[in-house]
């Protein structure tokens, strides 16, 4: 079994302190370094919008400075890592643009917004004739899923007939979607963070963790030759020991994290498995280096759960 070096550990810290984002570099200093959540809320800051949503590229493939709802889903799962409450300002303002932003009659939240094409975007984030609603399926598990867990640890800023409802249709349109977890599997990911909630109720609990369970182990890549590629890598789904299928993938686990440990690069990063193609190349190198900052953060704490750093 590998376990990270402390120059390695080392080259990476360098990394995240000299060139990721504020936001990244805050968040590294909380996690490893009993740095404030202040200052991590700081950095997140930035990427709130005076209606309340977050933007502003805080997801880097997608910059247009308007409130997302997929950023939005970001920016409270961070405020809820910091264990910011419902009386938050920041997390009272992100829930208001989200019950204000919902579509009644879709039952959903637009991933992004229609402004999306007149800024710098990755090519999957195009919309011509409604590409997006049909290459997210409608919407109904990214970025619904996760919002919807949020909500539920939120729920006191949240009509509770109404929560009920959604979390019903989500679940079934979970249930009912078939295949799950194609090609880079983020709706498993939004899928798994919904089922993980502490919040939901257990009968909704029973039948993610059912649909998940069964899915997972089929879903996964256990190729390492993939793993340099856009796919369901083993730690996408598990990246904590804790996660309700690590133990499904345990083995698969082993190796990735030996895998990844072999990947950093000599500027101690981690690097993105994919890129913008002939869309934006210039823009494509500031999200990049974003990129790296935030893959690089996600990999040392991935390392750090699993017990793969030495002391």
């Amino acid at each position: 079994m590998k376990r990270l070096s402390r120059e390695a550990f080392d080259r990476a810290r360098r990394f995240l302190k000299t060139q990721a984002r504020p936001l990244d570099r805050a968040m590294f200093e909380h996690r490893f370094e009993g740095g404030s959540a202040e200052s991590v809320i700081a950095g997140l800051a930035h990427f709130q919008n005076e209606d309340g949503g977050f933007g502003r590229a805080l997801e880097p493939d997608l910059r247009t400075p308007g409130s997302s709802a997929l950023a939005t889903g970001i920016g409270l799962r961070t405020l809820k890592e910091l264990q910011c409450t419902a009386d938050h300002p920041m997390v009272c303002r992100a829930v208001r643009y989200l019950l204000s932003t919902f579509d009644n009659q879709a039952g959903v939240w637009r991933v992004a917004p229609h402004d999306t094409n007149w800024f710098p975007h990755a090519p999957w984030w195009h919309d011509e004739d409604d590409s997006l609603a049909s290459l997210f399926d409608g919407f109904r598990i990214i970025p619904r899923a996760e919002i919807v867990g949020l909500l539920h640890h939120y729920s006191a800023l949240v009509p509770a007939g109404w929560l009920d409802d959604v979390t019903g249709n989500t679940v079934s349109d979970i249930e009912n979607a078939e295949p799950l977890g194609t090609g880079g599997g983020d709706d498993l990911v939004y899928t798994l963070s919904l089922a993980e909630t502490k919040e939901l109720p257990p009968a909704f609990k029973r039948r993610l963790v059912k649909r998940v369970r069964t899915t997972a182990p089929t879903a996964v890549s256990r190729d390492p030759q993939e793993w340099d590629s856009y796919c369901i890598a083993p730690l996408k789904v598990a990246p904590s020991p804790r996660s309700i299928v690590a133990d499904l993938l345990w083995d698969d686990l082993q190796t990735h994290l030996d895998d990844q440990i072999d990947r950093q690069t000599p500027e101690g990063t981690w690097e993105p498995t994919w890129t913008w193609g002939e869309f934006y190349p210039d823009v494509w190198q500031q999200a990049r280096l974003e990129w790296r900052g935030h893959l690089t953060l996600n990999t040392l704490t991935a390392l750090h759960a699993f017990g793969r750093i030495k002391e």
